[in-house]
Order: C-alpha cells, then sequence, then structure tokens
C-alpha cells in the first residue's frame, strides 16, 4: 500500500492507496485546525483505518503533498507549514510508519502533476483561441493560499518545479485595484502579497473593502446570512454566483479578475506552451467568473496579449488533486527507495 497526504491549512486528507497509486483503500478527511501536530494527526488515521486494511498489507511508501516550503534532501526533509504551527520531518515520520521511505512535495507539485496528466475530459478549457503543442506547464492553485509551480518539459516528460510564487507582490491594474493595494496595505501595516487577495479569505477582504470604498450595502438577506454563516467566504463566494447579493458578485469579480491577471504573469514569466492548468477548488466554486473575468485579467498584458490568447487555459478543479498527486509521489519513491 501506499499513504497519501494533502496537507492545507484547513483540510488535511490522509489516504491509503494500492500499489499503482490509483485505488483507494481508505480515506478520512481532517480539520487541520484541530490537530495539535501531523503526528497525533496521523496516528489517529492510522487507527481510524486500520480495520480497512486489507491482511497482510504494509505501507510501501508515503508522499506528501504539504502547503509549505520544503527543505532538506529526500529521506531527511523538513517543512514548516505556511499556515498552521506545525513542524514536520521526513525522518521521525518515516519512523513513525516502521521505517519506511518519506518524501514530502510541494503541495501544488503534487496537485500539479495530477493536474499536468489528467485526461482531457477532467478538463475545462477556458481559452477558445489556445493552441495545443507540448511544452512546459504552470499550475496555479487557489485554497487557504495561493500556490505556483512551473512544470519544465524535457521533451518527454514534465519536472515540477516549486515555487512560493503566491507571496509575490500584488500588482494593481486599474484605478479600483490601486485603491484595494492601499486598503490592504494599511490593514496589514505592510507588504501585501497576491495571496492576501486570491485566497478563501479573499472574498471576505473584498467585501468589505466594495463597502469601506461606498461601492454598496449588503442585501438585507445577506446581512443575517454573514452574522449566521459558518464561512463567511464560501458565502459570500455562493451569493455572488447565485447574483442575489450585489456586492457578493462584485465581490467574485473582482477575485476572479485579478486570478487571472496573476496566472498571465506566471505564463509570461514561464511561457507554459503545454498549458496553463487552473486547480484548487475555489475555481470551481466561481466557475461562472472564469470564463469572463478570469480569462480578461488572464489575457490583459498589453503588446503580450495576442501571445497568450495561443495559451491553453485549463480549470482543474477536482478536491482530491493533491491526494491523488502525492500517491504518484509515493509511488516514484517506492520505485527509488
Amino acid at each position: 500500500m501506499m499513504l497519501a497526504a494533502d496537507i492545507g491549512g484547513t483540510k488535511t486528507l490522509l489516504a491509503l492507496f494500492d500499489d499503482a497509486g490509483t485505488h483507494v483503500i481508505a480515506m478520512k478527511r481532517y480539520v487541520s485546525a484541530d490537530a495539535s501536530d501531523f503526528q497525533a494527526l496521523l496516528a489517529e488515521f492510522l487507527l481510524d483505518v486500520i480495520s480497512s486494511v486489507p491482511e497482510g498489507e504494509l505501507i510501501r511508501a508515503a508522499g506528501f503533498g504539504i502547503a509549505g516550503p520544503i527543505t532538506g534532501s529526500p529521506g531527511a526533509q523538513q517543512v514548516r507549514t505556511t499556515n498552521l504551527p506545525w513542524v514536520l520531518d521526513s525522518a521521525v515520520i518515516a519512523r513513525q510508519l516502521g521505517g519506511v521511505p518519506v518524501l514530502f512535495v510541494n503541495d501544488l507539485v503534487a496537485s500539479g502533476s495530477a493536474a499536468v496528466a489528467s485526461p482531457l475530459g477532467a478538463r475545462v478549457s477556458l481559452n477558445p483561441s489556445a493552441v495545443f503543442q507540448n511544452g512546459h506547464a504552470a499550475v496555479i492553485a487557489a485554497g487557504t493560499g495561493l500556490g505556483e509551480a512551473l512544470f519544465y518539459f524535457d521533451g518527454k516528460r514534465h519536472h515540477a518545479m516549486p515555487t512560493e510564487g503566491g507571496h509575490a507582490d500584488f500588482a494593481p491594474n486599474n484605478a479600483l485595484e490601486a485603491e484595494l493595494w492601499a486598503f490592504l496595505r494599511e490593514r496589514l501595516n505592510g507588504h501585501v502579497s497576491v495571496e492576501r487577495v486570491i485566497c478563501g479569505a479573499g472574498f471576505s477582504l473584498l467585501y468589505e473593502f466594495l463597502q469601506a470604498q461606498g461601492l454598496g450595502q449588503p442585501s438585507p438577506h445577506m446581512r443575517a446570512k454573514l452574522r449566521d454563516a459558518e464561512d463567511a467566504n464560501a458565502e459570500i463566494s455562493r451569493q455572488g454566483v447565485a447574483g442575489s447579493d450585489d456586492l457578493s458578485l462584485r465581490a467574485c469579480q473582482i477575485f476572479a479578475r485579478i486570478y487571472g491577471a496573476e496566472a498571465g504573469n506566471l505564463a509570461l514569466k514561464s511561457l507554459p506552451l503545454g498549458g496553463v492548468f487552473v486547480a484548487g477548488a475555489i475555481a470551481g466554486h466561481i466557475a461562472p467568473f472564469m470564463a469572463k473575468e478570469f480569462m480578461d485579467g488572464f489575457l490583459d498584458k498589453g503588446r503580450f496579449r495576442g501571445l497568450l490568447e495561443t495559451l491553453p487555459v485549463w480549470m482543474v478543479s477536482a478536491d482530491d488533486l493533491a491526494l491523488k498527486g502525492a500517491a504518484q509521489v509515493a509511488v516514484m519513491w517506492a520505485a527509488q527507495a
């Protein structure tokens, strides 16, 4: 069996796969903030699923997709998660699992690997003018934070290159976005990264910004919904997609445009002729804004609009992309160990 994990600031998915990394034997979803550390969560998972494991089956290798910069070399990797107070050490986890090989990869390397390898039927094309060809690929994914990764193509296969591009500067593209930057700069008392806008919490920030600028007020029903909502960001995106609250609609439009603009920045820096892949669950939640506002932002690059119009842009928003990618990492690591 292979052990796979998708470790993010909001949720952690843990699963046991078959030796090929394609069939799920057991899977559990956990709220990341409920656990004091990952080792405790892993112990809980193994106890939860032990009855599902076929007799005689053992974990052969583990692959983890983790939201955060990974240091060290394979077999001795460490990572301090960006949006959680967790520190993970691959050697410590390997001992917890009885000495099996454990490999950490950036969460965007995991989800991106699955996205780039996904069948065409699992993708939604956002660019009707695309010219399909082989080449480098780029992956961008908004979730709890904003992840970006590049995939170098050597003529036969793609090789992942992790980045922390989501923490680069937020670059306004119009007067309203310049006002948004100033609003966030004051709110954050300093640097405004693009992740501050393009992430789950970005919907509430945009909603608050629009109110502060006097650009509208919540609909009467929205005040009650926001007061009672378990997740205000999810509620704003739902109302925006439904068109039932003007401020929510405007927030989603701005979010999608800035998301597309950052995807376009990534494309200009990497020339991904093999395609730009938009992963992460948020894209699927705001799908009605991806073909218009997202692509408007993506293509708004002046003299290089013509180049970007030729690039394939695919939305691959399955929730388990990073988990599937982590399983394939485990398979690869088992073969090399």
